[in-house]
Order: structure tokens, then C-alpha cells, then sequence
């Protein structure tokens, strides 16, 4: 008998059936039950049957997000609530920045808890499965489809989601790098203030706080161990606080756990913090330096954070709301087209797309936050305040972190940035590689002649103006 798998059609579904291994046979199987796994199968399984496999407790997650107000729809809306109204900096030198949110009203944070189970129940209701507590061990892709082994089975789909997270063990065994990658660690609380909150008002984002003494070297980069304390205040009782490292290693939860723990009971600017009740640990690891590989193999696609579906500072999911729906549409055509080849598959964009420049300024902006010795980052912070010489409108803080900045205000930031620093104070963390790299995308922006004095500098010669051949971390399309 042939070992070939046959695709039948029934009721308008395709559905897998092997002739020889006693396998439950789906039409899609997504390793991951995270926000991207289960958004992603919510609208795949109106119309497929889907296998969500996840490790842990699918629905439970030990992140928090705020989001754009713009990428919050119809179905997204009763599962979010408040949000952040004001942004604010403050720095241990004394530089400060403080404005009212003004892109959108309010960035509504997402409520995980009910959210996330939200989608489980979706996918149930439509006759597919989510599998908890079932380990993905590998998988084999035939010609017809893939066959999963798992803990609890092998199981056969026509297309398999890689939703399994930054730590991807299949972007692994396909000899997918993020050896160029930078990693943000965070590690914080919710707590309740029961003395109240201590002047911090709802709706507050601090979005920047550094300390003296968090490292021994004042001048130390983040990628040098320097962490930034951020908060978020949800309520009149309660806040979100944490800490961050944004390095080229990842860092464990038992690093993070007693700096934190030092940061809100010690330290002498967190005094508001002092007396909170910690209710609810959260934590967690997420790429940056890029926004979407648009990664695929032969009937293997990769989504989330295994696909780097963040911005360079965070805001993952906000990058699922915004294109969860629009790339299960086009999962949706391939699977009724049986177009699910690597060629096609890769074909698929993941996210909307508009202007260069939103990727470049945010894949530069992950440069500078995370090697930038903590003066220049101080200076930089020091543009958004209105009496600064060289003064930045904050939306444009705003545009650049929610990916909705365009060329023309590209040009606009950077050439102030230019004007407040020398392109030597800027490139210096930089080793010539990676500031090779980002003049030439500067250039596409402010021009050939403004950065010939920096090849100099660096003895960089002519270079690709676009970069071809560099390994540089993400794809335009």
C-alpha cells in the first residue's frame, strides 16, 4: 500500500487522511499557544481544522501589553480597558521628557486574562483542538504534508505555524540564525498600592528610568548591563512595574529577579513603589532589531516572535492585532489553493507595510538604545523636552516605536538628531560593520554628502548604497 498522504475534500474543507500511519489528521498545525498561536488559529479554524499544540497551559501567558489604539478592533475592544495617557522619562542625570499620549487618545492595555482564553474557547467552539501540556518533539514534511510527533502523539497536517517563540527549537533545526539579534529581558510585577499612589497618576507610562548606581560605570550601555525601570499605572490602586535589558544575550529570570526586587524597594526615586504589594510576577523575552523575517520552509511558515513579529521596542502585540487576521486571510487562500510550498509560503507578507523608513529608524533606534553610552541616550531624552535647543516634537516618539512614521518625518528627526550630535558621538559605539550599515541606510534618507566625513572616519571606502549582501537582519519588500 502507498505511504503517500491523499488530500480529500469534504464539505468544502480539505482534510489529510494517511493510508498507512494511524495519525489524527488536521489541516493546519500551529506549535505554540502564545497570543500569535491562538490568534492566528481563532480565524484559521472558521474554516480548517486546527491542531494548536501547547506546552504549558494554552491561554495563560506571563506578559502584559498596552497596544495602539488604531489596532484594536471590533473584536479585540472588549478585551481591553484604560490605557496610557501620558509618557514620561527621567534619567539619573537629570534629563526629563513628559508629554500627553497624542497620536491616539490612549494606548488600551490588553487584558491577557481574559483575551488570550478568549481565543481557546474560539477554536474549540469551531470543532478544532488545542492540545495542553504536549510537548513538540519534531517533524517530517512528505509531499502531501507534515507529520508532527509530539508527547501525546504524532498527528499529520497539510501546513505546520512555527508559533513556539523566540527560542524556536524548529527556526533550529532548520539552521535559522539570531545570531544578529538584540533581546529585550523583562522582569517585573503587578502590584497594589494600598497607600495609594503616591503622586503617579492612571494612565502614566513611564517609559524611561535609569539609577546611578545600577552599574558601576556610570558612562555603561544597556548592552553593558545597564537595566531601564519602566511602569505603567492601571488603576488608582494598581501598577505594572518592570525592569529591562536590551543585550545580544538573553538574560535568565533568577539575574533579573533581585535587581528588581533592589530597584522597587531601595531605591530612593522609586519611593512610590516602596509599599506596593506585589500581586502577580511577570517576565519575558522578545527580538528585536528587526520586524518580521517572513520566514518559510517546504509547508512550515514561521509567526510571532519565531518570526520576530515585534517592533524594535517591544510592542509584539500590537504587531499581532494589527496583522493577524490579514495573514490568516492570505493562510486561508494558500490552504484552499494548496500553494503551500516554501517559494509560496515565503511569498505571504506578515505585516502591513508602508514606508522604509519605519523599519530603518526603528532598527537604528535599537542601535543607539542598546550600545549608546547612558550621556548620549541622556542627551537624546533631553530633545523631547520643549526648552531643549534642538527640540524633537514627542509624537514623533510615538510614531517611530508604533511604526507609523513616514519618510518625510524620518528626514525630519534624523537631521535634528544630526544637528545635536556630531555623527562621530553617534557611529562611536558602533563596531565598523553595523555603522557601516546603518550610514548606508541613513543615506537613503538624508543624502550621499552628509555622511561622506563619517566613511572617512571609519575608512569605509564606497559602499552598496542598499546594503545588498549584508546579512543586516530583516527584509524589505
Amino acid at each position: 500500500m502507498s505511504n503517500a498522504l491523499i488530500t480529500i475534500k469534504v464539505d468544502g474543507i480539505f482534510n489529510l487522511h494517511s493510508l498507512r500511519e494511524n495519525a489524527v489528521q488536521y489541516d493546519v498545525a500551529i506549535i505554540g499557544g502564545g497570543p500569535a498561536g491562538l490568534a492566528i488559529a481563532s480565524e484559521l479554524s472558521h474554516n480548517w481544522r486546527v491542531l494548536v499544540v501547547e506546552k504549558g497551559q494554552a491561554g495563560t501567558t506571563k506578559r502584559s501589553w498596552f497596544v495602539p489604539l488604531n489596532v484594536v478592533d471590533d473584536k479585540v475592544r472588549p478585551y481591553t480597558y484604560g490605557g496610557v495617557t501620558r509618557f514620561l522619562a527621567n534619567t539619573c542625570t537629570g534629563a526629563k521628557a513628559q508629554w500627553k499620549a497624542r497620536l491616539f487618545e490612549r494606548y488600551p492595555y490588553v487584558d491577557e486574562t481574559r483575551l488570550l482564553p478568549h481565543w481557546v474557547s474560539v477554536i474549540r467552539d469551531n470543532g478544532s483542538e488545542v492540545l495542553d501540556q504536549c510537548e513538540y518533539r519534531s517533524h517530517e514534511v512528505g509531499a502531501n504534508g507534515v507529520s508532527v510527533d509530539t508527547s501525546k502523539g504524532k498527528f499529520q497536517a497539510r501546513l505546520l505555524i512555527d508559533c513556539s517563540g523566540y527560542n524556536s527549537s524548529i527556526a533550529q533545526q532548520y539552521g535559522i540564525s539570531r545570531a544578529g539579534y538584540y533581546w529585550w529581558s523583562v522582569y517585573g510585577a503587578v502590584g497594589d498600592h494600598p497607600n495609594g499612589l503616591h503622586g503617579m497618576e492612571v494612565g502614566d507610562y513611564m517609559m524611561w528610568q535609569t539609577f546611578a548606581d545600577t552599574n558601576t560605570n556610570p558612562d555603561a550601555s544597556l548592552q553593558q548591563g545597564r537595566p531601564v525601570f519602566e511602569y505603567e499605572i492601571l488603576d488608582p490602586r494598581t501598577s505594572f512595574s518592570l525592569i529591562l535589558y536590551l543585550r545580544k544575550e538573553i538574560l535568565t529570570r533568577e539575574q533579573m529577579e533581585p535587581v528588581y526586587q533592589r530597584i522597587i524597594r531601595e531605591e530612593a526615586s522609586t519611593a512610590a513603589f516602596h509599599d506596593m504589594d506585589i500581586k502577580e510576577i511577570k517576565y519575558g523575552w522578545y527580538p528585536s532589531a528587526s520586524v518580521s523575517q517572513e520566514l518559510a520552509r517546504e509547508r512550515v511558515i514561521f509567526a510571532g516572535d519565531a518570526a520576530c513579529w515585534t517592533t524594535p521596542c517591544g510592542w509584539g502585540m500590537s504587531f499581532i492585532l494589527n496583522n493577524y487576521r490579514d495573514f490568516s486571510g492570505k493562510l486561508d487562500a494558500a490552504l484552499r489553493a494548496d500553494t503551500l510550498g516554501r517559494s509560496e509560503l515565503a511569498a505571504i507578507p506578515h505585516f502591513r507595510f508602508r514606508e522604509r523608513g519605519e523599519i530603518v529608524l526603528n532598527a537604528v533606534m535599537t542601535h543607539f538604545l542598546s550600545d549608546a553610552a547612558a550621556p548620549l541616550l541622556d542627551r537624546f531624552i533631553g530633545l523631547f523636552n520643549p526648552a531643549s535647543e534642538y527640540h524633537i516634537d514627542p509624537i514623533y516618539c510615538e510614531k517611530v516605536f508604533t511604526l507609523d512614521i513616514t519618510t518625510e518625518e524620518v528626514r525630519n528627526m534624523m537631521g535634528t538628531v544630526l544637528k545635536a550630535f556630531t555623527l562621530k558621538e553617534l557611529l562611536s559605539f558602533l563596531p565598523p560593520s553595523e555603522a557601516g550599515l546603518l550610514l548606508e541606510e541613513a543615506a537613503y534618507f538624508v543624502g550621499e554628502s552628509v555622511l561622506e566625513e563619517a566613511r572617512s572616519w571609519f575608512h569605509l571606502g564606497a559602499v552598496d548604497p542598499v546594503g545588498r549582501g549584508r546579512n543586516h537582519g530583516f527584509d524589505f519588500v
